[in-house]
Order: C-alpha cells, then sequence, then structure tokens
C-alpha cells in the first residue's frame, strides 16, 4: 500500500501565505548561486510534517539550501529554505516547510506571487578555498547553518534540482487551502559536490519544531545558474492524492 503524508492541514493552514492570484509576473533570476545539503531524517517525525496529497521518499530527507540572486527585480537577495522531499504522483518534489530572506521587498513578493513561507532576516553565503558556507539568522540568533566541504566539479547532469511546492490559501477567506508547485528552470553554469555538514538548524524557526530530526548526511553540491521564478503551472490539493487532486492553472 502506498505512504501518505499525515500532516494536520488545518493546522498548516494558520501559518499559510495568502496568494491572491495564480498568475504572477515571472522573474528572470540570472547568475545566481546555490548551496544544497540533503540528509536523511527521522521518518516518523517526517510524515508528520508531509500533506495527506505526498508521499514521502524513501528514505525520508530533507534538503537545506542557501542561494545568492544578485540581480532581480526587486533587487539583489538571499534565500535560505528548508525542504522535505516527498512525491506527488511519481514526481520528486521539495515541499517547503520554511524559510529566510535579507530583503523586505523580495520576502513581500515570494509571500504574494509564489506562497514562500519566508521570514526577513540575516543570509549570507560565502566560499573559501576548501568549502562553501550557507547562514540564516533572526533577530541575530543563527537558526541554519549549512556547509559544503572539499567540493569537486561534477557535469550539470549530475545534479538533482528540485521544483517547489508550497502550501498557500488562495484568499484571505480561503479554508481549504492549495499546494502550488514552484518549478524555475535553471541553465547551470559550474557545479561542484562534496561532504554535507549541518552544525546547527533550529527546527522551531523554520515551522518544524522537532519533527524534522536529520540523521544521517547525504550529499552536497553548489552551482552558479540562471534561474527563474515562473508563473503558476499546477494547483494541487493537500488533502487529496496528487494524481486525483492536481489542476492546470491556465494562462492568462
Amino acid at each position: 500500500m502506498p505512504v501518505f503524508g499525515r500532516a494536520d492541514v488545518d493546522a498548516l493552514l494558520a501559518a499559510a501565505p495568502v496568494v491572491p492570484d495564480l498568475r504572477p509576473t515571472p522573474w528572470e533570476l540570472p547568475e545566481a548561486e546555490l548551496l544544497q545539503a540533503t540528509f536523511e531524517v527521522v521518518e516518523g517525525p517526517a510524515l508528520d510534517l508531509t500533506p495527506p496529497a505526498l508521499h514521502p521518499s524513501i528514505p525520508p530527507y530533507a534538503a537545506y539550501s542557501v542561494t545568492r540572486f544578485p540581480d532581480s527585480p526587486v533587487g539583489p537577495f538571499q534565500l535560505a529554505q528548508v525542504r522535505l522531499v516527498c512525491r506527488a504522483g511519481i514526481r520528486p518534489r521539495g515541499f517547503l516547510l520554511g524559510a529566510v530572506c535579507d530583503s523586505a521587498e523580495a520576502a513581500a513578493a515570494l509571500r504574494r506571487s509564489w506562497g514562500y513561507r519566508v521570514e526577513v532576516g540575516e543570509v549570507e553565503l560565502s566560499a573559501r578555498h576548501d568549502r562553501v558556507r550557507g547562514t540564516a539568522r533572526l533577530g541575530g540568533r543563527v537558526v541554519l547553518d549549512v556547509t559544503m566541504e572539499d567540493g569537486e566539479p561534477i557535469g550539470s547532469g549530475d545534479l538533482q534540482l528540485l521544483d517547489n511546492l508550497h502550501l498557500v490559501r488562495l484568499g484571505e477567506d480561503d479554508t481549504a487551502g492549495a499546494l502550488i508547485q514552484v518549478d524555475p528552470e535553471y541553465a547551470i553554469h559550474r557545479a561542484e559536490r562534496g561532504r554535507p555538514r549541518l552544525p546547527t538548524f533550529d527546527g522551531e524557526a523554520f515551522g518544524t519544531g522537532g519533527r524534522l530530526q536529520a540523521h544521517f548526511p547525504i550529499v552536497a553540491f553548489t552551482c552558479q545558474a540562471d534561474t527563474d521564478l515562473p508563473a503558476v503551472r499546477f494547483v494541487l490539493d493537500p488533502r487529496r492524492p496528487a494524481f486525483e487532486g492536481t489542476r492546470r492553472v491556465e494562462a492568462a
């Protein structure tokens, strides 16, 4: 029998962003720099974070990432994300648990147009000869510290770049909620793969409490890429299996 998530959607909707329009103006985001590290997580608590529309990955794992966007319609910004990797039908996706952005203007646009559950804080991505490190702070306190060590060059075909799923309310009066898919494209210029480390992760800051428990490192990578934030193409019912509850958003 397939396994589905068992998150309380009503409880998650209390902190979900409101997206009034599913046809945002796309953003072009050239020369982005991305660090992502993945770790296996404890299965039982992870299921409590996964909406019933989605299947957990086997084994369950999470992606911790920090990205620098040097050029956007609202100026440069950096974004830290924590996503639980799952499947919508057969397709792998990253269900966004929480994010931190260092630009108030960018954070407001990300919430309103693409449904990012994001707080404004401090985010930094830094590179040395032997490591790339990403950090996020809220109120001056480190809530995420993730590192790739001893990176080696790889081809772009070796990367797994995930589309996002965001739990949102489609208007102030929406009590049913929806999962919207955010699926950027990437033109990779260079990439490296190395060993992941996660010295600090504050689950409360990312809306997970103590339920996201990393216990085994998988892999880390960095890349530079031209990417985008596109118009929303798919919406899922968070309470029904994705193969039943997915609909396409018609273009304007």
